[in-house]
Formats: C-alpha cells, structure tokens, sequence
C-alpha cells in the first residue's frame, strides 16, 4: 500500500484493521452457529446444478442475498470481491467495460472487438463492450469462471467468464420493492413482482431499476454540467411455460438506457522522456511547450489537485441502450436425457461525446457512435448415466457493428475525420465435454470444441476539412507535413480526401478473417473425502481474429497505418492449474485455492499511438494463484478473505518511439489484491440488527502496456461500512451505507497523449453515504 507522509496515518488505521481481521480469521475458535449470509452458493459452471465445493473449476459465486448485502448495484461491482478480476474503462464511467480476469482481458475502446472475459446473461452471451456497463437487480447468483471456457459454453473465451443469473419466475405470489438515497442527489430504485399467471402452466415475472445521480465531478466551465452524473433505467420481463410434466420454455424480454454525463478526465500536464520511451509529469514551473509554465501545448492546466474537478468546455455526454429478447427451451426427454436450446437477440446503441483535451479549449473532440446486433442460437444434450455425464452441443453466433466515429481537431486548423465502417461476423461451433467416474474418488474429464469463424470488414476513413484534398492536389506544400510528395492516390486512398479505405475492393482478402480451431480440456479430480476435493487440469482457448478501427490514416500527415497492421491474428492460451476446494470444522470454514500457469501465445494487446487505437499479436506469461477463505465461526459472524497473486508478463513490447522490444506488466494486473469481509448479526428490537465493514486493497496497477511512469495507479484500499435491520416477519429492512468510508482518491485509469502536453487520468468515485428501504413478500 502506497503511503505518503500526509496519508501516514489513514494507512497505519488501514493496515491495523485488515492485519487485525486476517488474525481473527486465523486463531478464533468455532463455535455452534446458524448459517449466515456466507452460505454456500450452489452453481450451474459445468452446466448442471452443484455445490460450489464440488466443482474443479477456480470459481468466485455470489448468491442473490449477497449481491444485495454486499452492495453491488452495477456490473462492476464485483470486481470488489472476486479475487483477481479487474476492470478498465477506456471511454471513462458509464461507456466500454473491460473485464480482465488473471491478467487476461482486452484494453480497447472499438466496438468490433469483443473481450477475452466472456460476460454471459442468462446463458445468453453479450459480445458488445459498449452494453456491459448495467445495473444489477434482481439477481439469483453471479458465477465468475476463471481460466479458458469453451467446452461447455457457446462463445468460446481463453480469459474465463461470468455468468449473471436473474431470478426466475415463481410459482407463487411473491415480490420486494427497495428506494434507496445517497450522495449527490442519488435516488435509485429497484422491484420486482412474481407469480402464476395460469396455475401450474403459465409463471411470470417483471423486474425493474432506476438510477438517478448528479455529477460528483465538478465542472468549472459555464453553461456546461457537472460530470460522472448517473440517469440509468432498466426492465426485465419473464414467462415461463409449462405446456408439459417434462418441457419448460422459459422466454425473456430486456431493456436498459444509461444516459450520463461522462468522461471527466482529470488533465495532467505530461512530456515525453527517455527519448519518447516514457511520460513523467510537467512540473509547474516548467515551460516545455512555450505555451506558459505548467502548461500544455494548448496552453492548460488544471492546478487545484482536486481529482473530482476541471474545466470542461464540451457536454461529454453518453446514451447507451441495450434490448433483447430470448427463448430457452428445456425437455426432458426420458430420465438420463435433456435437450436444451436457447435462442437469442441483442442490440446495443452506443453514442458518445467526449473532451479529450479535458481543458475549457474546443481542441480535441471525437464522438463514438455504433449499433452492434447479435443473433445467437445454443442446442445443448445433456447425459447422465450412472458414473458418466456428459454435455454435447451446436452454437451459432452472428454479429453486426455499423459504426461511425468522428474527431473534430478544426479548431487546430487540422483535420475533421469522418470514419464509417461495418463489420460481420458469422461462426459457429461443435462443443463436448463428458465426465466419468473412475473409482468413487477419481473422476476424469475431457472436453474438445471446434470452432469456424469469418469476419468481414468495411472501413472508410475521409477528411471532411479539405485539408487532404489540397495536400494529394499538391495545393499545399509536401513540406508542410513533413513530406518530400504529396501523398498519393492508391487502392487505400481511391479519393483525395479519403485517409484510408480497408475493404474487399481495396486490399482484398486482407479485409477478410477467415479461420478455424480446435480448443479443449482434461481434468482429473480426486476427492478423498467429503470435505476435500483436488484438481488438476489442463485447457487451451482460442479468442478470434479481428480488425482495427477507430482513426486511421496511411497518408503520414495524421497517422501512418499500412494495410498489414489493420488486421491481427488469433489468440491462444494455454493452461495449466491445480486447486483444492476444502471444507473444516462442520461446514464452518471453506478455503479454496488454485495455481495457474498460462502459456499465452499471440496475445492481443493495445497500444495508443498519437490518436490511433493500435491492437497487435505477442507472447505472455501469466503465472499465480488465488485462495478464499469463508468462515462462519460464531454464533451471528461471517468473514470472508480473498486474495489473488500474479505475475503477467507482456513479452516483446516495441517501446513508443525507438521501437525496441522490451518485457512490461500486463494491463489491469495488479501483483495482488486482497479483498475482506467482516459482518456481524444479533436480535435488537424483535428483529435482526446486521453490521458489516468490507474491503479491496489493489497493488500498483498500469493501465498502458509502455508501462509509463504516469500510466500507473500505486496502490490503493477500499472500505466499505453498512448497518441494517430487519424486521421479525423479514418483510421490512432498513439499511444506511458508506462507500469508500476513507474518501481515498484513487486512478482507474489513464490514457496517453504526450504529444499535445497532457495525460488523461480517470478516478474513482468519492466517499458515498446513503440508506434504503425494503420491503419483500
């Protein structure tokens, strides 16, 4: 944990609580007790319903009751509590989401790529990144899977995934209803009613959230509001039918907006170092720019080191709506054979807005805009046969992004680029895995898949200025851009203004990704008894090829993109790991572990060069382990503690301007985290009276693969107080919170733009306090 003098003594307050809750967990003795809210999750990971302890996967589940008592109330939030699972947000709060999971995940911000961390809802996979940024609500259980899942579910993923579980329809008469308020305005609700429509066949199920929050950054521009403001709603709509003893149809209806005002980067005034192989801060009495001491190259600083304001002169506004529907089939053929089949649609609309300057000059402004629908269709056969159970089945998955991006840099005297492009995806795929008993203590699994994948791209880039025209027409002085020509007319450049063109017509099969694979799994469990299961296992992923976007230009007056750095190639990971699930003391104490080494080979990585999103295939190595810890050693005490050790390397990094090669720490890959829970229950007033105090500590984190000396948070704690009571009948509970009790100031990420003078730097929420209301029957 990172400490300066004047945050001395919040750390050493930090450091005693979480040394003194590791030592309680570690000599208390156990004593009888009821279950509390740590009881063990049961989880549907290998396609089946099973204790959490039985499986040999490295798995984190919450149950629906936690997710509520913990306080997750976005996608996100789980990353709190789910050891070695992190998040970035290359557009800021509210837009793209990036998962990474062990240090494996996708650091972009284009809306054709998808993630290597598979999000699944439902057992509908959503590929868009822009739609992942959604309210929890209602929730049965989250699975988080870790490590490669291809055998078992649709889409195939080399990082893990994570499953988001609603609650389903009930066959009686049931519902809750929560407000809650808090911090800068907020005002969220959330409900849900359930019941039979027709006894016996016909159940139903409508589920809704709202989110409502000011800006808790503030702007100090005028006319413009504040930003980081919240204005989210959602629905969720469920029948399930029941026409026969042994079939159900479960159908689904899903809609979701996020309107906010987002992308409040925090400006940094930064220079190129090392001979442009590194960033470091301006200092304030420097004028390396000749645009003013401190300044950027704009002439800007932001000075008042408050993390929470700035000057904004442009509405960084985003609208993302999210909708689908899907069907889910399930017949029980006879009593060792089931047919599942799931079929699927969702559209994701993302818009936005943002300041890149982050300063009160209009400079720097690009406007993202893409629809992404998706059609998937899943059919499943699942066997069980004495000592052999098997899953067998058939995925389809088609995509389509139609995309327009847009960066406005008139105000420089410079371009306005007008990107348009269109991009399809069709595959699918064969999928198995099958388990057998070898003795009552050996089990043996394996798993294959095959997979074919084309994707197809349609990219055009155009200066709507005149400014390319009259450099091709040879109106403008070659010199002017640093050239000997005027850049020339080619299959790439088929117009003067156009900056590049990537298509069938102009560069052929290039624009074309055209592949197979074959992926699987091996396993061997032994359970000795019980209370103790060990694991060791063996899985390769494959993550599809794909294309890159955003602004290109192969004219050297912008960019310099060719045609070969357009596309990039397929990923592989391969997988070895070796874990134990162990239960003690009368199912008080549950300690899971796992070890992990990954062989990673063409790993798609990003980097960000002058306004130009850039992903390229290298090697990694990721290599660690995770152990959690629940217990449940009182009468009316439940602790939890998880942590997550890792070493992922990026091997072969061409450094930003001499290009040589160099070893750096993966994006979004802390060393460790450490994440704890200590919650307490007692009868007070004829009810239950409950407090509880969490935590996340984080280690130095990079959020840019050149590993610059300004891309880096070092190092952070999290705590999290709420106290609650509920009522005899448990129909009424009312609850007060604090979030991030410590009002720790802390980066979640950061983007690079040395070459205007300036580094974005995102931070994380302040101190957030409010209360809730429920009521359920």
């Amino acid at each position: 944990m990172y400490c300066n003098k004047s945050q001395l003594i919040n750390c050493l307050v930090k450091s005693f609580l979480i040394g003194g809750l590791a030592g309680l967990l570690v000599s208390v003795p156990v004593m009888a007790q009821k279950k509390g809210v740590l009881e063990e999750v049961i989880v549907t990971a290998q396609k089946r319903e099973q204790s959490l302890s039985s499986v040999g996967i490295s798995i984190t589940a919450f149950s629906g009751e936690q997710v509520h008592e913990f306080g997750f109330t976005n996608t996100v939030d789980i990353t709190e509590m789910t050891p070695g699972l992190n998040y970035t947000v290359p557009n800021a709060e509210g837009s793209q989401i990036n998962f990474f999971l062990r240090g494996v995940g996708l650091n972009d911000y284009e809306d054709v790529n998808e993630n290597p961390v598979g999000a699944y809802f439902d057992e509908v996979y959503r590929g868009a990144m822009g739609g992942l940024d959604l309210q929890l609500f209602d929730m049965e259980r989250i699975e988080v899977l870790r490590g490669p899942q291809g055998t078992l579910y649709g889409r195939n993923t080399t990082g893990g995934l994570i499953n988001f579980i609603s609650r389903k329809p009930t066959d009686k008469f049931t519902g809750y209803g929560e407000l809650s308020g808090g911090s800068y305005d907020q005002i969220k609700f959330e409900g849900a009613v359930s019941g039979p429509l027709v006894p016996d066949k016909l159940l139903g199920r409508l589920s809704i959230a709202t989110n409502n929050a000011s800006g808790y950054t503030k702007n100090r521009f005028p006319g413009v509001g504040d930003f980081n403001e919240t204005n989210s709603v959602a629905a969720r709509g469920q029948l399930l039918w029941k026409p026969a003893d042994n079939v159900q149809i479960l159908t689904k209806l899903h809609w979701s907006r996020n309107h906010g005002q987002v992308g409040a980067w925090q400006h940094q005034t930064s220079v190129a170092t090392d001979g442009g192989d590194n960033r470091r801060t301006v200092g304030p009495t420097e004028d390396l720019f000749g645009a003013g001491a401190g300044n950027d190259a704009f002439g800007y600083s932001d000075t008042d080191g408050d993390p929470h304001a700035g000057d904004y002169n442009r509405n960084g506004k985003v609208k993302v709506k999210a909708d689908g529907a899907s069907a889910n089939l399930s017949w029980d053929l006879n009593d060792n054979l089931t047919l599942v089949n799931i079929g699927a649609y969702d559209h994701t609309d993302r818009w936005q807005a943002e300041d890149t300057d982050a300063g009160p000059n209009p400079f720097i402004e690009p406007t993202f805009n893409a629809k992404t629908k998706q059609y998937t269709e899943e059919l499943r056969l699942h066997g069980n046969y004495d000592k052999w159970r098997w899953v067998t089945g058939f995925y389809y998955y088609n995509q389509k992004v139609d995309g327009h991006y847009t960066l406005d840099l008139s105000n420089l005297g410079f371009v306005y680029f007008n990107a348009n492009f269109n991009q399809d995806t069709e595959s699918w795929a064969l999928f198995g895995q099958s388990e057998y008993d070898l003795t009552p203590n050996w089990t043996f699994i394996a798993g294959l898949r095959y997979t074919e994948e084309t994707k197809n791209i349609d990219y055009r880039n155009v200066d709507t200025t005149g400014l390319y025209e009259a450099a091709t027409l040879g109106l403008i002085p070659p010199a002017a851009f640093g050239l000997t020509v005027p850049p020339p007319i080619t299959p790439e450049r088929p117009t003067p203004d156009s900056a590049f063109v990537f298509n069938r017509q102009s560069v052929g099969d290039l624009a074309v990704q055209d592949h197979n694979n074959i992926s699987g799994k091996v396993e061997l469990d032994w359970k000795p008894s019980d209370d103790l299961l060990v694991y060791a296992s063996f899985s390769r992923g494959k993550k599809s090829a794909g294309f890159n976007t955003g602004f290109m230009d192969e004219t050297y007056i912008f960019a310099s993109n060719t045609v070969n750095t357009i596309p990039f190639g397929q990923e592989t990971l391969d997988a070895y790991e070796i874990g134990f699930k162990s239960t003690v003391m009368d199912d008080k104490v549950r300690l899971n572990g796992a070890a992990f080494y990954y062989d990673y080979k063409h790993f798609q990585t990003f980097r960000f060069e002058l306004l130009n999103a850039i992903i390229f295939n290298t090697n990694a190595r990721v290599y660690g382990g995770e152990l959690e810890l629940q217990a449940s050693p009182w009468e009316g005490w439940d602790f939890m503690l998880g942590l997550s050790l890792l070493d992922a390397i990026a091997k072969d990094i061409p450094a930003a301007a001499s290009g040589v090669p160099h070893n750096r720490n993966m994006v979004a890959a802390p060393d460790v985290t450490f994440n704890g829970l200590a919650r307490y229950e007692w009868p007070i007033f004829g009810g239950t009276g409950a407090i509880q105090f969490k935590f996340h500590y984080q280690d130095k984190t990079y959020y840019d693969v050149q590993n610059y000396d300004n891309a880096k948070e070092n190092g952070y704690v999290i705590g999290d107080i709420r106290a609650q009571w509920t009522s005899p009948d448990e129909h009424w509970q009312v609850a007060a919170f604090a979030n991030n009790v410590w009002d720790e100031e802390y980066i979640t990420y950061t983007f690079d733009f040395a070459i205007f003078g300036f580094n974005q730097v995102a931070y994380g929420k302040p101190r957030w306090v409010g209360g809730n209301v429920r009521y359920s029957w």
